[in-house]
């Protein structure tokens, strides 16, 4: 790769030299991708063959249309390999449909027929293969997708590496489709085995053939037990002893997997770890489990910390979570809740962890001493725009302390680095973080494969405990998956009068019989906990989970204060942090216009103005006044945000926003989080944490925006507007959670503001008591309250649900 760039720098311009070296750099970048699992070439791919398209276009050689279809065709096959690291299977699907439909309009002879139809048989076979074994639809064309591999593998004069590779489809095939067919399942092993023995030493698929046949093992064995459970005494004796060949054999394949990858430091070392960890457990072995499963859990997220964007570390990430929930399950098995604490915060958070992990690497090496690497660093970023992943390795390697060989492999295990930036908080610094922040209890809340959940409990001044709670599994309600579409995809603060709010009071009702009731009966003695929701549960306002007492409904708040973390490790960090002190300086964001990109939001200048004449007076108030003109102090746009951010001149300053926040699923874009402001320009999560990590420390950040506590990147991400200011340099946020109704979301901004200026109570309950008070049945707003805030109101009695309880607090 090295020699390739230095060629494309030498025949820039000259056809068709250009070209051919920049088709060289394709394929070996496919290569490296393949070999090193990484995620940043493959997801990089699709672009550079497009450009490699586009210069075919510009170029002078003959043949330059179809050469230019043919390039087309393999961007095509590339996105599809892109999605497929994803995990986005409806767009492996498009791809692949693209790439054979343009392939089909080239001439027979063209040798994108060639080099393309194995790649799209085996895409074609992958989406068949996900289908079948997602209950999607039975396979209808399994047996041709199979006899089709069964002829390529058989071909006559093929040499052992080619024929290993074809063995290996075809074997990763039956075990795809054969999960409930001995037969089939016996096959994919018999093939697999025979890849195994096919390749070189030297071959760099030799891992995936390795880890594959160690997979179909323990399918087989799964399969096996399954059936002898069922069978008699003496059927089940013979199943046995094959089952313990079988497994025998798969950890061995598995350890070799492993071992071929060189380290912990390597993607796939830490795609083999799990399986090798279930196979111990079965074994007998689970002590030995749990050490394997932890330490590829550390190899998640050192792969997640040498992403160079966050489209990179959402895939590198995207096992993480899944991985870590598996081993703290097992963890409590073996009645050992304080790995499980461990196991659970290493699969969280990871996209804003590498984030601010990796912010500023320059400074951070010169504070290692490496002044030389730092130099190089900034050279390379000023240069492009991503500096070379065989630099970062190096750089995140001397911040980590994990020296490497000449070859970028590790030269220690990843215990032997830096822990702060491989593992989460051990239970000590998360007992002194709770207690710094005047917390009784960090509570984990996870679903788990069977169907139910549990919640981890870490007491600031006792040993962790868990609670079985069986009513906290999957499926919360497509109901209120319709709610939270309703709400959060229309990038309103406004919500339609339409939406399903008798869903979100079932939900309240729900969320206090499956897990908050039990969890305050355990800590009956605690007024403040922090929440760590896990996957869907993320979305579930658990403070406003009720009950009805005395004939009345009675609210989690009620009871004690919430707060909500992304992770331990960033509760940590918020408490070593300090409390910056509360300050007069602060900015106002109020409903900017945004050039017809979204709808006014009246009722959110009201409340920004009402807020700064009532607790700042000496606020800057950027966006638009109430009577709809723009402020003197700006527009509301993105340079007003992002300077005010940078600026380091006043400590402890607030940040009130009065605005539009939108959030779009998906992980190509680095925007998929973002405030809406002046002109329709957009401020993203990504950004925000870059700019408010080198400005002033800020008290206290108020994002009445809407969905601003909602990741656009998967549930236990946890990468949105709210978290990536609490991981910056903001002690104290208040977001939301889906869109909130503009009048409710203006009066209770205002009581927030009065409780926190008026009566000088914390963020955290502050907060608590706005929203008491937005529930009481006799609502009396105090005498700072405007008049146009007043007219809000529109009735005296108890607010619903859907009207407080998006709002929730992080931080301190």
């Amino acid at each position: 790769m090295h020699e390739i760039e230095g060629l494309a720098a030498i025949v820039a311009g000259m056809h068709p030299q250009q070209e051919k070296v920049e088709s060289a750099r394709v394929w070996l970048t496919l290569l490296r991708a393949s070999t090193e699992g990484s995620a940043d070439d493959v997801l990089r791919l699709p672009g550079r063959i497009s450009e490699f398209a586009a210069a075919l276009e510009a170029g002078r050689s003959d043949g330059t249309p179809e050469r230019r279809s043919g390039a087309i065709a393999i961007a095509a096959i590339a996105g599809a390999y892109a999605a497929a690291m994803r995990g986005d299977h409806a767009a492996v699907a498009a791809e692949t449909r693209d790439a054979r439909e343009i392939i089909g309009r080239l001439p027979a002879s063209h040798p994108a027929h060639s080099v393309t139809a194995g790649l799209l048989e085996r895409f074609e076979s992958l989406i068949d293969m996900i289908d079948s074994s997602s209950g999607r639809t039975p396979s209808v064309t399994a047996d041709t997708h199979l006899e089709r591999l069964r002829v390529q593998a058989a071909a006559p004069g093929l040499p052992a590496a080619d024929r290993a590779a074809r063995l290996h489809n075809l074997g990763y095939s039956e075990m795809g489709y054969g999960r409930d067919s001995d037969r089939m399942l016996d096959s994919a092993v018999d093939h697999l085995r025979e890849a195994v023995a096919l390749a070189g030493e030297h071959d760099h698929r030799q891992v995936f053939y390795l880890g594959n046949l160690g997979l179909a093992l323990l399918a087989r064995v799964y399969s096996r037990r399954s059936r002898a459970d069922r069978g008699r005494a003496l059927s089940r004796w013979r199943e046995t002893r094959a089952t313990r060949r079988d497994l025998t054999e798969a950890i061995q394949m598995l350890e070799e997997a492993r071992a071929i990858a060189g380290s912990d430091l390597s993607a796939h070392w830490s795609l083999f770890s799990n399986p090798l960890a279930h196979a111990y457990r079965h074994a007998g072995q689970p002590a030995r489990g749990r050490e394997v499963a932890l330490a590829g859990l550390r190899g998640h997220a050192w792969n997640v910390l040498l992403q160079p964007d966050t489209a990179s570390t959402q895939v590198a990430a995207r096992h993480a979570a899944g991985d870590a929930v598996d081993v703290a399950v097992w963890c409590l098995e073996d009645n050992d809740p304080a790995s499980a604490v461990t196991a659970l915060d290493a699969g969280r958070a990871l996209i804003l962890y590498a984030a601010t992990e990796t912010r500023d690497l320059a400074a951070r090496l010169e504070d290692e001493g490496r002044a030389d690497l730092a130099e190089r660093w900034r050279a390379a970023a000023a240069g492009q725009a991503e500096p070379p992943g065989e630099l970062r390795r190096e750089v995140i390697s001397a911040i980590a302390r994990i020296p490497l060989d000449p070859t970028g492999t590790a030269r220690v295990t990843l215990d032997a680095g830096s822990a702060r930036l491989l593992s989460p908080p051990g239970l000590e610094e998360l007992r002194a973080a709770l207690t710094a922040l005047d917390t009784d209890a960090l509570v984990y809340l996870t679903p788990v494969p069977n169907g139910s959940g549990v919640a981890v409990i870490v007491p600031a001044g006792g040993p962790p405990t868990w609670l079985t709670l069986p009513e906290l599994g999957r499926g919360w309600g497509a109901d209120f998956d319709a709610y939270l579409t309703a709400a959060t995809r229309s990038s309103r603060r406004d919500l339609a009068a339409s939406a399903p709010t008798g869903t979100l009071d079932e939900l309240c009702d729900r969320a206090w019989t499956a897990a908050i009731g039990p969890i305050l009966a355990q800590l009956p003695d605690a007024s403040r906990i922090v929440l760590i929701p896990m996957g869907e549960l993320v979305r579930i306002p658990w403070h406003a989970a009720r009950r009805t007492v005395g004939g009345r409904l009675r609210y989690a708040i009620e009871d004690m204060t919430f707060s909500y973390t992304p992770s331990a490790r960033l509760l940590c960090d918020v408490a070593w942090r300090g409390a910056p002190p509360p300050a007069a300086h602060c900015l106002i964001v109020a409903d900017p216009d945004t050039a017809g990109a979204a709808a006014d939001l009246s009722s959110a200048r009201a409340e920004a103005w009402a807020i700064r004449e009532a607790f700042y007076p000496a606020a800057g108030y950027v966006g638009r006044t109430p009577d709809g003109s723009s402020s003197s102090d700006g527009p509301g746009s993105r340079e007003d945000v992002l300077g005010w951010l940078a600026d380091g001149g006043a400590a402890g300053a607030l940040l009130h926003l009065a605005c539009h926040g939108v959030v779009e699923p998906g992980t190509d874009s680095a925007d998929t989080s973002y405030l809406l402001l002046s002109g329709g320009e957009r401020l993203s999560a990504e950004e925000l944490v870059s700019a408010a990590g080198v400005g002033r420390p800020i008290a206290l950040a108020v994002l009445g925006a809407c969905s601003s506590g909602v990741c656009g990147r998967g549930d236990d991400e946890a990468f949105s507007l709210s978290t990536t200011l609490l991981a910056s340099n903001v002690a104290t946020v208040v977001g939301t959670q889906w869109s909130v109704p503009d009048a409710a979301t203006s009066v209770l901004m205002f009581m927030f503001h009065h409780f926190l200026r008026q009566e000088r109570l914390a963020p955290a309950e502050a907060l608590r008591r706005a929203q008491l008070w937005m529930i009481s049945s006799n609502r009396r707003p105090p005498a700072t309250m405007p008049p146009w805030l007043r007219a809000l109101i529109v009735s005296p009695g108890p607010a619903s649900p859907g009207e407080w309880a998006a709002f929730v607090h992080f931080g301190r």
